[in-house]
């Protein structure tokens, strides 16, 4: 049945960011993520030809859409089966997930299609993998969330070098991870993680006031709608991705991750401020490493200044990375007040506005991060640098893209872990996976570095400067 479909991958969403970081990423460079022949869809056909699609036509490589586009609404449910039927798997990218992606992930388990997205909504995808992970085991696909800058580095990064350890006759005991990266001007953030935090952070200022309130202001938290036997057309039922040894495990890490502090496995003397995708992050690495077997405590760390961050933290100009791993504290005071007032929203798109810088050409509207991806080109710099430790011995990775961390290497992720599950037999799907999971570590890298993107990883310690 998979055999048979005309498309490896249909892009859902495609006039979005995300969604249209992925058109220009397979229409370049198609082949080096393992996708031959695919297909963008959104609600309007019109606005994806103007603003996305002839854009492309102007690079002037030569190159041509392998499918044509395909019209699917996110609220027509018919019209999402028959996109998903037509391809082995589809890259959902109409966020926030919460309110957008249930049905796309129902129409992909129905056609038996494999699901990808970006999202890092965590109770949303527990919520989801509850409902609908019994459906999709029975039909033999992969449904895989995080498959962007959340959590892919950093996964893929700490299951590496456990693997490391483990081959070497040992367990690891502690992985810790560095993140860092710049991106090639403005565009790098995604209107719809802005969009998800916005939803987030709303729904708990509602809930603080109602409760101080007594009730008069505010709404009380929402409940889920209940899982019946049957929705959608689908069996309900499954199992959690947030199991108890899951949640205790993030439970124990999440003070650590939440603070600044020093380096305990790296080579140098440096501190560092915890990373902003943390609270993400360890769902999904201590989920990865539950099923493989992985049990370790795991601290994710942030430095500051791109391709220099190592060289700038082990310095004393900096107090070995102390100055900036506080700034952060510095902040946090002046935006949390921010978060009570009904200013929040128009303060956080007047940021977000200003970083993407939005600029015209050529009459229509396009950022930095966009431009550069019309025409094929990499849009920044992403790393992670890990570290881990076991009983007698300690290793090492490094894990860099030319994208930005933002929309350019989420993208980049994405369609990487598409193309490696379209290139699966039938029915080799385990339901509701991490990426690591679904295709495999060592797949996953050797599809990331066929991509571009740089990995390595090695038993011992040496400088990382």
């Amino acid at each position: 049945m998979l055999a048979s479909r005309p498309l490896d991958v249909v892009v859902f969403g495609a006039t979005g960011d995300t969604g249209s970081a992925a058109v220009r990423l397979l229409y370049h460079h198609g082949a080096s993520l393992g996708v031959n022949t695919w297909a963008p869809a959104a609600r309007n056909l019109r606005k994806l030809e103007e603003n996305v699609l002839e854009p492309l036509r102007r690079s002037g490589n030569g190159l041509e859409l392998t499918g044509d586009p395909i019209k699917a609404d996110v609220d027509d449910l018919d019209s999402l089966i028959s996109m998903c039927a037509q391809a082995r798997t589809v890259i959902a990218c109409a966020g926030p997930y919460e309110k957008y992606g249930e049905n796309v992930i129902v129409a992909s388990i129905r056609a038996g299609t494999n699901y990808v997205d970006v999202t890092g909504e965590v109770p949303w995808v527990n919520e989801m993998q509850k409902r609908y992970g019994d459906a999709a085991l029975a039909k033999g696909i992969s449904v895989v969330s995080f498959c962007g800058y959340d959590s892919v580095p950093m996964d893929l990064s700490a299951w590496l070098l456990a693997k490391t350890l483990r081959d070497a006759g040992d367990e690891a005991k502690l992985v810790e991870t560095f993140a860092t990266g710049t991106t090639n001007g403005g565009g790098g953030i995604p209107t719809g993680t802005i969009n998800t935090v916005l939803l987030t952070v709303l729904k708990v200022r509602s809930n603080i006031l109602n409760k101080i309130s007594f009730g008069m202001l505010g709404t009380p938290p929402s409940k889920l709608e209940a899982i019946k036997d049957e929705h959608k057309g689908l069996k309900t039922g499954g199992k959690p991705l947030l199991t108890n040894e899951v949640r205790n495990a993030v439970s124990r890490d999440s003070l650590s991750n939440a603070l600044p502090g020093r380096a305990l496995l790296a080579p140098h003397t440096l501190w560092s401020a915890p990373h902003f995708m943390a609270g993400i992050n360890m769902n999904i690495v201590h989920a990865t490493a539950q099923k493989e077997g992985f049990t370790f405590k795991y601290l994710e760390r942030s430095l500051f200044g791109g391709e220099s961050a190592w060289e700038s933290a082990n310095s004393f100009r900096t107090l070995y990375g102390l100055l900036p791993a506080l700034a952060p504290l510095l902040v946090i005071p002046i935006l949390a007040p921010l978060a009570l007032t009904p200013f929040l929203e128009s303060a956080v798109w007047a940021l977000v506005n200003r970083v993407n810088r939005i600029g015209k050409e050529e009459g229509q509207s396009h950022n930095k991060i966009q431009l550069l991806m019309n025409e094929g080109q990499h849009t920044g710099y992403t790393s992670v640098k890990g570290f881990a430790q076991g009983k007698n011995n300690m290793a090492h990775s490094n894990f860099e893209s030319d994208y930005d961390p933002g929309i350019g290497f989420t993208m980049l992720s994405a369609c990487t872990v598409a193309g490696l599950l379209s290139q699966r037999n039938e029915g080799e799907g385990h339901g509701f996976e991490t990426p690591v999971c679904a295709v495999g570590g060592n797949k996953l890298k050797e599809g990331l570095v066929k991509a571009g993107v740089r990995i390595n990883v090695e038993l011992g310690m040496r400088s990382m400067l």
